[in-house]
């Protein structure tokens, strides 16, 4: 019989859900600002005019925003995530200096370009950005270090800007929803832009047999706005969310990302980390509960070994037990694995053994 059949499945399960320490995870009370159109045109005018005075007054023009390569710029607090500290080191970008003209010169051209977008409540994607003056601009990895660097100097989240990233992520399961134009969806029975985590748990048809769940990905790196609607769901709903990415040190960083924000915009935190998220697996003590082939998996890099290295120097270690054990174990069997590794005990080990049995016993950290 199908382990999620069974009556005492769901029986654990909704014990499980409702003893899930919810209260201790909510959220700081921190009032979110809520930032008007006209407080925005403020302070990207207030911007300009200062390079304007500075220009007039025969000064070379400077602007200054956060250090966001730095963790020394960096603070935790459980319940909220990464953030700034209050008097972080900052950054000069100066107009004479030939290391910085250029980024200058993009703050400048990207900063009006928001300004447009934000008086016309027009929206655009960076990319769409990036093809306004593809030979000005000269690569798009320049265009999103400037749109990042703008949001941290005017403490502005980017969504705020009218700049946003291309939505990578999909979902699938139990949600419904109407979009702005008022138009209804429902992710359980849609065809369109429906993924998960793994292509394997739709070909078995995990979230029809689990159906109270909505999986979700972002293929890849957390984009901004799959990490919205997480937070949304979680400040809407207090949905218990756990996180199954690959056992290794790029797939630990992506379930951080959700879990506590990023260094590098860890000022958005506020409004994009959800601390109460769990991390359901591949955990690397699986490898050996499971039987695991060693010899199947893949060996680690010295880039992971550095990947490794600074995840055990994160200022929230001590605050996510369990993390530092499975980081070290990982170090110590000097491999990786996939989720597909799973395929190695069964092609069906991941949504009939390995999900159910997680869920059941609570097999997260």
């Amino acid at each position: 019989m199908d382990p999620i059949a069974r009556p005492e499945f769901w029986s654990c399960l909704d014990k499980l859900y409702h003893s899930f320490p919810i209260e201790n995870d909510k959220p700081a009370n921190i009032p979110k600002r809520i930032l008007s159109k006209a407080d925005v045109l403020q302070k990207i005018q207030t911007v300009m005019n200062d390079v304007m005075g500075q220009m007039s007054s025969g000064e070379s023009p400077t602007m200054k925003h956060i250090n966001r390569s730095t963790w020394e710029n960096i603070s935790f607090k459980e319940n909220i995530g990464l953030q700034m500290v209050n008097d972080p080191k900052m950054t000069t970008v100066r107009y004479e200096s030939p290391q910085s003209t250029k980024k200058f010169a993009l703050m400048i051209k990207v900063m009006s370009i928001m300004f447009t977008l934000v008086q016309t409540d027009k929206y655009c994607t960076k990319r769409d950005l990036f093809y306004q003056d593809p030979t000005f601009f000269g690569n798009q990895m320049a265009v999103d270090e400037a749109v990042d660097n703008i949001s941290c100097m005017l403490q502005i989240p980017r969504w705020h800007l009218h700049v946003l990233g291309t939505s990578k992520g999909l979902l699938a399961g139990d949600l419904s929803f109407q979009d702005a134009d008022g138009n209804f969806t429902s992710c359980n029975s849609t065809k369109n832009g429906v993924m998960v985590p793994s292509h394997k748990l739709l070909d078995d048809g995990f979230h029809l047999k689990f159906k109270q769940c909505i999986l979700v990905t972002a293929k890849g790196f957390p984009d901004m706005n799959t990490r919205l609607l997480l937070k949304l769901l979680w400040d809407k709903f207090h949905i218990p969310m756990l996180a199954l990415v690959d056992a290794d040190p790029h797939g630990i960083e992506i379930m951080l990302i959700y879990k506590y924000g990023s260094k590098a915009l860890a000022f958005e935190s506020e409004y994009l980390a959800v601390p109460s998220v769990r991390w359901l697996g591949i955990l690397p003590t699986d490898i050996k509960r499971f039987g695991i082939d060693v010899d199947k998996c893949i060996s680690l890099t010295s880039g992971d070994k550095n990947k490794i290295s600074d995840l055990l120097s994160r200022p929230f270690l001590s605050s996510f037990p369990g993390l530092e054990k499975e980081i070290k174990l990982m170090l110590e069997l000097k491999v990786k694995a996939e989720i597909q590794i799973l395929d190695s005990l069964s092609p069906m080990f991941l949504s009939s053994v390995y999900l159910p049995g997680k869920l059941q016993y609570g097999g997260w950290i």
